[in-house]
């Protein structure tokens, strides 16, 4: 559905983006994480042509990036991390406009607002973080279409949002819809995806199958009599590990499953770029 060959971004001498590929497969969910500065909104607006590709291509459901920008307009649904609106216009009317380049009725909006707590009647400045951001939202959700592309969705969004939103979201693959989204939240990333692509410096560090079964990995942490305080990661069988356990004596113990956000994180802390 979405394919990325070779694509390279430059700016000058500057390499935002450095020969990367991979491949979005019809009806999933691809979360694409990294730093800021990373090449995560270099690489999504180079998909819906605001930028151009140096080197390399990306088509989406076979169509070409830059050739055929008008056909993938017509069958993907784009969100910018950062979207700027007329601040004097009103939501509902905004909406309206919308509509005008979509097959959908105008219930649909005043169920979208419903869902998302959006009060129709407020004019954009009126609106706050979070608020402009479900206007986004719903902008994108307007339309019926192949693709849904979405650049950092949930920032700004509270906790209840967010799941509302990838509830939404989860509906959209249901009908056959291929959604690609950046995000810094990893947690969300984990719970909802299919996969995760890690980028790094612009180059792809690594892709993890998330709903493959992966094995269990534990941290263990444990305060002996002594009050030492010991953490470690432990990946073999649970009742080996309690069976070592109980031969120390131990004041305060916790183990957990590792999160995929710590696998994650290794990948981030030796980078201070600003996108």
């Amino acid at each position: 559905m979405i394919k990325v060959e070779k694509f390279t971004k430059k700016y000058g001498d500057f390499i935002a983006v450095d020969n990367i590929s991979f491949e979005i497969k019809e009806n999933e969910i691809v979360g694409f994480v990294g730093q800021n500065g990373a090449g995560k909104s270099t690489t999504i607006r180079c998909m819906m042509n605001m930028l151009f590709p140096t080197l390399g291509k990306i088509t989406i459901n076979g169509l070409d990036s830059v050739i055929d920008t008008k056909k993938i307009k017509e069958i993907t649904s784009y969100m910018p991390s950062d979207t700027i609106f007329y601040e004097n216009i009103k939501v509902d009317d905004l909406f309206k406009f919308c509509l005008k380049f979509s097959k959908k009725e105008y219930s649909e909006v005043e169920k979208l607002a419903k869902y998302f707590e959006l009060d129709l009647n407020k004019r954009i400045h009126e609106l706050s973080t979070g608020n402009k951001k479900k206007v986004s939202i719903v902008e994108a959700l307007l339309k019926d279409n192949e693709v849904i592309i979405l650049d950092e969705p949930t920032s700004g969004l509270d906790p209840l949002m967010q799941k509302k939103f990838f509830d939404l979201i989860l509906k959209e693959k249901a009908k056959g819809v291929t959604i690609f989204l950046s995000s810094h939240n990893l947690r969300e990333i984990e719970k909802y995806c299919d996969r995760v692509i890690i980028i790094k410096s612009g180059k792809i560090v690594e892709t993890i199958d998330l709903k493959k079964k992966q094995q269990i990995k534990y941290i263990v942490s444990y305060v002996d009599k002594k009050d030492n305080k010991t953490i470690y990661e432990y990946d073999g069988k649970i009742n080996d590990l309690i069976k070592d356990l109980s031969l120390l004596e131990i004041k305060d113990l916790e183990i957990r499953k590792k999160t995929i956000e710590e696998e994650f994180i290794s990948y981030y802390e030796s980078s201070d770029e600003n996108e």
